[in-house]
């Protein structure tokens, strides 16, 4: 959810700063719609089955890695574009993290309460609308690359290392996309 509003404060950014967005459309892309549409689908059914939907079953863990992968595969086609390398790398080390914890991003019940202070969940339990699961530091695999950096701006947040690869790499692809001379769009005569 971090990651929608900061999009949308980096499009208002670049509109304030006048760049050209229409410009992100014409960066030649790779995978064809079959792959972006496979790739939606599998956000789709992230969203119906598992941020609205309570418990920890395969079914879940299942539909959240496979977007994750098939979101790296449309990104390794297109690691051209700008950006891609920083969200892919993103995208890994999330990915990471959960998998090696079960296939939940983990939170600390400390950070878990600074993010929902009115809110109490049991340990190793998932809380609602979300893809985290509440484990101690001491039982969470990878512990640095989980959800610890604590972040205030309108409200309170719990980001990871690969979420703010994440924001990187939308910047670099609205800024450096929408640059009036980007190498992207230059033909060879």
């Amino acid at each position: 959810m971090v990651l929608a509003y900061l999009v949308i404060l980096l499009v208002g950014l670049a509109l304030l700063f006048r760049r050209d967005l229409s410009t992100l459309g014409k960066i030649p892309y790779r995978g064809g719609w079959k792959l972006i549409s496979i790739v939606c689908g599998l956000y789709i059914l992230q969203a119906a089955f598992i941020v609205y939907v309570s418990g920890q079953t395969v079914l879940q863990m299942a539909i959240l890695i496979l977007s994750q992968i098939a979101l790296i595969c449309l990104l390794v086609l297109n690691r051209h574009v700008p950006g891609a390398w920083l969200f892919m790398l993103g995208i890994a080390l999330n990915s990471v993290v959960m998998v090696a914890n079960g296939g939940w991003m983990p939170i600390t019940p400390e950070n878990y309460r600074y993010v929902q202070p009115e809110r109490t969940i049991e340990l190793q339990t998932r809380p609602p609308n979300s893809k985290n699961i509440i484990l101690l530091r001491s039982d969470t695999t990878l512990w640095v690359l989980s959800d610890i950096i604590r972040i205030k701006l309108w409200r309170r947040w719990a980001a990871s290392i690969g979420d703010f690869l994440l924001i990187a790499g939308v910047a670099q692809f609205i800024f450096q996309g929408t640059a009036t001379k980007s190498p992207l769009l230059t033909t060879n005569s």
